[in-house]
C-alpha cells in the first residue's frame, strides 16, 4: 500500500490501518468482521497507536457492542517488534478465563515525530521502526477485571522485552556454564539448549542462603520466587553429594513469556575450591523442535537410552528397539529427562506395554528434589473428554492433598490418548495409592454397568440386580464412579430401591484411611436434594461435626439425590464401635429428617451413650413432663448430664422396663431392684449437686408411672404416661391425685385430677413450657 503522511485519526489513516489489520488475518479471525466493524476497530488502534515513547507498549481496552447487539471487549497492544508478543498477551488473556473471539496481528513501520507521534505508516524513511499491533477482541468482564487484565498485560509486555533484551546474555552464560560441567553429555546438553533448544527468559545466581545476584531477563526486577528454601537447600544437596549436572526441575513460578506453563529450570552448580558456593539458574522453556525430536538426538536422554537397550538387551535396528526409541521419543522430554534411571525404565516399558496392548493406565513418578509429582494418565482416544480429564484431576488433587500446575494432552496416532498432569506437592503431602488410583481409572472407562451389576449381584439376586443396574448404574455421573467405584454405588442402589419421596435414607461407614474419630454417612432422597441447613444442625444435634459434604445428582436428580458427608465425632464414642449396631443409628437419623423425631441434642445419646431411639425418645417426655412442674435445667444441662452418667443412664431405661414391659422375661421383682441399685451405686460417685438432682428427678418420673402405652402400637404416634403425682417429689402445689402425660413430636398434654371421683381435664395454654399449671 502508498505511504500514508498524515493524521493518524483522518479517514484515510484509519483506512490504512483497516488494510494492514484485515491483509495480515489468518483464517477465521475476519469472520463476520464486516466493513463497519473493520472501520471501527481500525479507529480503536489508530487512537492507542497514535502516541508511543521508544521501549514502551501502549495498551488501550474498552467495551463496545458488536452487529447483533453482543457485547464485548477490545484491546489494542501497540509494541516495538519482538518475538512471544502475542502467544504471551492471549494467554494472559485466557488465564483470566476470558474467550478470545478475534486476533489480528499486522506488523508496520512506523515514523513517528519528536513528541513520539505517528506521521507515517509503511515508512521507508530513516528512523521508522517496526512496529507489533495486536487487536483482540474478547468476551466482556467486569471494571474491575478490565483494570486487572490491563496491569497484568503491562507486567507480562516487561517481562517479554527483559527476556528478548538479554537473550544473547543469557545465551552466552548458559554456554560458560557446559564448559563448567565436567561430564561430557551434561556439558553437551547446555550447549544442545543454548543453541536454540530452549527458551530462556531469565538467569541468575543463588546462593545457600537465598541471595541472588545478577538478574538477567526476567529476574532483573524481584519477582515470585522459582523455588522454595526447602527445594533451594535439596538442590544444594544434590551437588554437595554428587548428583548429575545439569540439575533439571520444573519451578513453583509460572512462565508469563511464550507459554503459560511452570518455568523449567536448567541448574549448574557454582564451586569455589572444590565446593558448591552458588547455583547458576536458567529459567525458560524447551522449544516446540526440542519437544518434539527424537530421543536419540537429545543429549543425556540420548546416553539413556543406549543404556537401558544394553541393559534389557534391545537392538535398536529390531522391532523392540524400535518401540523402546519410538516410546521414549512420544513421552515429554522436559519431564523424561529428568527422571532417575529406575523410573525412566519403567515409563518406557509401560509406554511400550500400552502400545503392544492398548488399555487405561496410570503411572506416578516423582520429581527431582520431590517438589513435583507426574501422572502419566493413558485413556482410550475414544473415552477422552474435558469432563473425564477434570475428574481424574480431581481425583489426584483429593488423593495427594495438592494442586495441580499444568496438564497436557497428546493424541499421537495410536489407540490412547495421553493426559500428563504435574502436582505441586506440598511438603508433608500424602503420597497416594497408585495402585487404587490405577483401579479406579480402569473401571471409570471399563463397563461401569457391568461393574454394578456385578457388585449388586453379591447382594441380591442375579434377576434384581440386573434390573437395579438397568435402572440406576448409567445414572451415577463420572465423578462419582472415580470416587467411589462400582461397590459403592452398589449399596447407594441398594438404599434407594425401597425409598419413598417422604423418606430420608441414611448409611453410616468409614474409608480405610480415615482418620481416628472420624465417620462417613450417607444421605439419601428422590425427588430433590437435602439443604445443607436442614441437615447439618441434625447431624450436629447427633454429637457429630460436619466436616465435608459431597453431593451427587443420579441422573441429574431424576432418580435421587446422595449426600456424603465426613464427620468428626465428639467425644470418646468409637466410630468403628458406633458401625456395629449401624442401622438403628441410621433409623434414628433419618426419623428426624422426616419429622417423625425431634431434633434435639437428645439425639447425642444416640451415639455417645449408645442408648436406642426409643430410650431416647422416653427421656426426652420425662424430661418434658418435668420441664411443666418447674425443673429449673435446661435441655442442654440435662442432656450433658445423662451424657456424663452412661451407667445411669442405661438403669433408668432398665428400670422403666423390668416395671412396665408387658413381655418383661424373668425375675421383675429382681430386675427392679437390680436397676435401682445400680442407679443408687451410681449416684454416690455423682459429684455435682445439679447432675444428682436431675438424675433422681427422671427416676421418680419412672417410679410414679403406674401405667404406660409405650409397649403398645399407639407408642409410635404418641406416648402415654398414666403418673402417682404425689410419688414425684417437689412438685407445686396443689398436687393432684394423677395425671396423664402424652408427648409426641407433634404435640403434648396433660390431664390432672384431683381424686377418684373428681372432674379433670386436659391442660392447655399459650405458654408451651408450664402448660401445667
Amino acid at each position: 500500500m502508498n505511504n500514508v503522511a498524515h493524521d493518524p485519526l483522518s479517514e484515510s489513516m484509519i483506512d490504512a490501518i483497516a488494510a494492514e489489520l484485515t491483509a495480515s488475518a489468518l483464517p477465521g479471525e475476519t469472520d463476520d468482521f464486516d466493513e463497519k466493524s473493520v472501520n471501527r476497530a481500525a479507529r480503536f488502534v489508530a487512537e492507542a497507536a497514535y502516541v508511543r515513547p521508544p521501549g514502551r507498549a501502549v495498551l488501550k481496552i474498552d467495551s463496545t457492542t458488536g452487529r447483533s447487539g453482543r457485547r464485548f471487549m477490545r484491546l489494542a497492544v501497540i509494541n516495538d517488534d519482538m518475538p512471544f508478543i502475542v502467544d504471551s498477551v492471549t494467554s494472559t488473556v485466557t488465564a483470566h478465563s476470558l474467550a478470545v473471539m478475534r486476533l489480528l496481528h499486522p506488523i508496520v513501520s512506523v515514523l513517528r515525530d519528536e513528541d513520539h507521534r505517528a506521521v507515517e505508516l509503511n515508512s521507508s524513511a530513516d528512523g521508522a521502526l517496526r512496529e507489533s499491533i495486536v487487536y483482540l477482541e474478547i468476551e466482556r468482564a467486569d471494571s474491575r477485571t478490565r483494570n486487572e487484565l490491563l496491569v497484568e498485560i503491562e507486567r507480562v509486555l516487561a517481562d517479554v522485552r527483559a527476556a528478548v533484551g538479554d537473550w544473547k546474555d543469557m545465551t552466552a552464560q548458559m554456554e560458560a556454564d557446559a564448559q563448567s560441567v565436567e561430564d561430557e553429555e551434561g556439558r553437551a546438553l547446555l550447549t544442545w539448549f543454548a543453541d536454540h533448544h530452549f527458551t530462556q527468559v531469565g538467569h541468575y545466581f543463588e546462593d545457600r542462603d537465598g541471595n541472588r545476584r545478577s538478574g538477567l531477563g526476567i529476574f532483573r526486577v524481584p519477582g515470585p520466587s522459582c523455588w522454595s528454601e526447602r527445594i533451594r537447600a535439596a538442590a544444594f544437596e544434590h551437588f554437595d553429594e554428587g548428583g548429575d549436572e545439569p540439575l533439571l526441575t520444573k519451578a513453583d513460578r509460572i512462565a508469563t513469556v511464550h507459554r503459560r506453563v511452570p518455568l523449567d529450570l536448567v541448574i549448574v552448580p557454582v564451586r569455589e575450591n572444590g565446593k558448591v558456593v552458588e547455583l547458576s539458574i536458567h529459567a525458560g522453556l524447551w522449544t516446540s523442535a526440542a519437544l518434539n525430536a527424537p530421543a536419540h538426538e537429545i543429549p543425556v536422554l540420548r546416553q539413556r537410552l543406549e543404556q537401558m537397550e544394553k541393559e534389557l538387551g534391545f537392538d535398536p535396528k529390531t522391532h523392540t528397539g524400535k518401540a523402546l526409541q519410538h516410546a521414549l521419543s512420544r513421552l515429554p522430554h522436559d519431564i523424561l529427562i529428568a527422571f532417575g534411571a529406575h523410573a525412566l525404565k519403567h515409563t518406557a516399558l509401560t509406554a511400550m506395554s500400552l502400545a503392544d496392548r492398548p488399555r487405561p493406565k496410570l503411572l506416578l513418578v516423582p520429581g527431582a528434589l520431590g517438589r513435583h509429582l507426574f501422572a502419566f494418565v493413558w485413556l482410550p482416544r475414544d473415552e477422552l473428554s474435558t469432563g473425564r480429564r477434570t475428574t481424574i484431576g480431581g481425583m489426584l488433587e483429593t488423593a495427594t492433598s495438592s494442586l495441580i500446575s499444568s496438564w497436557s494432552v497428546e493424541l499421537g496416532d495410536g489407540e490412547l490418548a495421553l493426559i500428563r498432569y504435574t502436582l505441586d506437592l506440598a511438603e508433608g503431602a500424602t503420597q497416594p495409592d497408585a495402585a487404587a488410583l490405577d483401579m479406579a481409572i480402569e473401571q471409570m472407562v471399563r463397563g461401569w454397568a457391568m461393574e454394578v451389576e456385578s457388585e449388586l449381584g453379591e447382594r441380591v439376586p442375579s434377576a434384581r440386580a440386573a434390573r437395579l443396574a438397568l435402572t440406576y448404574a448409567e445414572a451415577f455421573p463420572e465423578g462419582y464412579r472415580t470416587e467411589y467405584g462400582p461397590q459403592e454405588a452398589a449399596m447407594d442402589v441398594l438404599r434407594f430401591r425401597n425409598l419413598t419421596e417422604q423418606q430420608r435414607g441414611s448409611r453410616l461407614y468409614r474409608h480405610d484411611g480415615d482418620r481416628e474419630g472420624r465417620l462417613r454417612l450417607k444421605l439419601y432422597r428422590l425427588g430433590a436434594s437435602i439443604p445443607l441447613s436442614d441437615a447439618v444442625p441434625v447431624l450436629e444435634n447427633f454429637g457429630f461435626r460436619v466436616l465435608e459434604e459431597q453431593p451427587t445428582a443420579l441422573g441429574g436428580g431424576r432418580l435421587g439425590y446422595i449426600h456424603d458427608f465426613l464427620l468428626e465425632v465428639e467425644g470418646d464414642a468409637d466410630p468403628d464401635g458406633l458401625l456395629e449396631r449401624a442401622r438403628i443409628k441410621e433409623g434414628a437419623i433419618s426419623a428426624v429428617l422426616e419429622g417423625k423425631a425431634e431434633n434435639d441434642a437428645f439425639n447425642q445419646l444416640i451415639i455417645a451413650v449408645g442408648l436406642d431411639p426409643r430410650d431416647v425418645t422416653l427421656l426426652r417426655a420425662w424430661f418434658r413432663y418435668l420441664r411443666q412442674t418447674g425443673l429449673a435445667y435446661s435441655l442442654s444441662t440435662v442432656v450433658e448430664t445423662l451424657r456424663e452418667e452412661p451407667e445411669i443412664s442405661r438403669a433408668i431405661i432398665a428400670l422403666f422396663d423390668a416395671l412396665h414391659d408387658p413381655a418383661f422375661d424373668g425375675d421383675r421383682e429382681a430386675a427392679t431392684k437390680a436397676a435401682n441399685e445400680s442407679i443408687d451405686g451410681g449416684l454416690i460417685n455423682v459429684a455435682a449437686i445439679d447432675d444428682d438432682t436431675i438424675l433422681r428427678a427422671i427416676r421418680s418420673v419412672v417410679q410414679a408411672t403406674l401405667r404406660t402405652n409405650a409397649f403398645a402400637p399407639a407408642a409410635s404416634e404418641a406416648l402415654a404416661f398414666k403418673l402417682q403425682s404425689d410419688a414425684i417429689p417437689n412438685l407445686p402445689a396443689p398436687v393432684p391425685w394423677r395425671e396423664i402425660w402424652v408427648y409426641s413430636p407433634r404435640v403434648e398434654g396433660i390431664h390432672l385430677r384431683g381424686g377418684p371421683v373428681a372432674r379433670g381435664g386436659l391442660r392447655w395454654s399459650d405458654r408451651r413450657d408450664d402448660f401445667r399449671t
